[in-house]
Order: structure tokens, then C-alpha cells, then sequence
């Protein structure tokens, strides 16, 4: 019998449940949005989550799971309603509050939507609980008031990512290790996503997703995995 209780993954994703019910809770985006319908859905996602988290089943049947299929399809309802309404209203977020609170909400989607892929082909190192990818520099901005972060755009093939770093010496067109995070707003940049390691990936390394990392990578994946779960307690 399988402790899914404590698998780190499964954690990751009660915690991405736990921000989403926040977010939608305290109708933290302005956007006219049927926050009660939401709220409804992410209920009865609370009621499978708790199916999923004590099923205590191997990974991979855990991940084929009736309440997993169904956990993950309510939650791909909630970011469609999102979706509709934002292009509806063709909304953008202007204060780094609402880019935060996006960026926050599309994290969380992302950590349910891939769950089954991560209990099947992802071991229960905790470092590979979220996202792993391969991101390539595009442009480099300092963040102003600030004498040792900057801003990053990056690409991981097919979206744009932010991150801020206390890197030095990055230039465009470097390949890094990237954890996918909950957003932080770094002096008043938000950062979507943080860098595992200094050393740069081989030219050859394919963006995206990726599971070949160095011990360092791995060990402060780990690490920003263990305090996520941390503060859950």
C-alpha cells in the first residue's frame, strides 16, 4: 500500500486546490466572473481531491483514477470560465497585484492539469512535484530600484515566461533550468517561475519539460518544494 497521503505531488496539488479556492473565495480578479458557479465546481473538487489523497494506489493507477480524471476536468471547467470572461472583456491586468493573482491562478491550473502526467512518469522525489522545464533567455531588463535582480523573459517553445534572478552575467539566447512556482513579486516585478542553477544547459537541450537535471538543479527543486508543503501546515 502506497502512503498517497504524504506523496509530495499529491500535496503540491492539494496546495494548488487550497490557492484557487482563494483566489476565487475573495474575488481576487477584476473581471466579472460567475464566482458562485466557480465556487461550486471547486467544491466538489474538494470532495475528489480527498478520494485522490487517501486512494492509497500505486502512482500510476492513482493517475488513472475516476476522481483524478474527474478532479482534473472540474478544474479545466473553472479556467474555461475564466477564459471566456477575460476574452470576453478583453481584460488585461495593469497593477502588479492583478498580474500576481493571474500568474498565481495560472500557476494552480497548471499543477492540476499535469498531476496524472507527473504520478506516471515522474518519480516521488519531491523536486519533480511541479513543473520542470527548459527555458531559453530572450531579453534581460534590471529591475529598477534594485542593484541585483533582473527581469527575464524567457521561452519554453510555446509561452513566455518572467522570471527575476540574482543571476549575474545571463545573456539572450542562454538555456537554464527553470522550476515552475507560485508567482512572487520581486520589487514590484513578478516573477512566475525560478532558475535551478547558474550553469547553463547545452545548446542541444530541447525547451520544455524536462527530467535530465544536475544535483544542484535537482536539490533546489527540492527545496522550494519542501517549503511549499512546509507552509501548508
Amino acid at each position: 500500500m502506497v502512503d498517497t497521503a504524504k506523496d509530495s505531488r499529491v500535496l503540491v496539488l492539494e496546495d494548488a486546490l487550497r490557492r484557487l479556492n482563494e483566489i476565487v473565495d475573495n474575488r481576487k480578479m477584476r473581471v466579472h466572473l460567475d464566482y458562485t458557479r466557480m465556487s461550486e465546481i471547486l467544491k466538489a473538487a474538494g470532495t475528489l481531491l480527498y478520494q485522490v489523497k487517501y486512494s492509497y494506489v500505486e502512482p500510476k493507477s492513482l493517475a488513472e483514477m475516476d476522481a483524478t480524471k474527474r478532479l482534473v476536468s472540474a478544474v479545466a471547467d473553472v479556467a474555461s470560465i475564466r477564459e471566456t470572461a477575460v476574452k470576453a472583456s478583453a481584460y488585461r491586468p495593469k497593477t502588479t497585484k492583478e498580474i500576481e493573482v493571474t500568474a498565481e491562478f495560472s500557476y494552480a491550473v497548471r499543477i492540476v492539469q499535469g498531476f496524472p502526467r507527473r504520478m506516471q512518469e515522474c518519480g516521488d522525489d519531491p523536486a519533480y512535484a511541479v513543473d520542470i522545464l527548459a527555458l531559453e533567455i530572450t531579453e534581460l531588463c534590471p529591475v529598477e530600484g534594485s542593484k541585483n535582480l533582473t527581469e527575464c523573459r524567457c521561452t519554453d517553445g510555446s509561452r513566455v515566461w518572467h522570471v527575476v534572478t540574482n543571476i549575474r552575467g545571463l545573456k539572450q539566447g542562454v538555456k537554464l533550468p527553470c522550476a515552475v512556482l507560485p508567482p512572487v513579486d520581486m520589487m514590484g516585478v513578478v516573477s512566475e517561475a525560478m532558475f535551478l542553477a547558474s550553469e547553463p544547459l547545452q545548446p542541444s537541450v530541447k525547451l520544455g519539460t524536462i527530467t535530465s537535471l544536475s544535483t544542484s538543479a535537482l536539490d533546489q527543486a527540492r527545496a522550494h518544494v519542501l517549503n511549499i508543503i512546509k507552509r501548508m501546515v
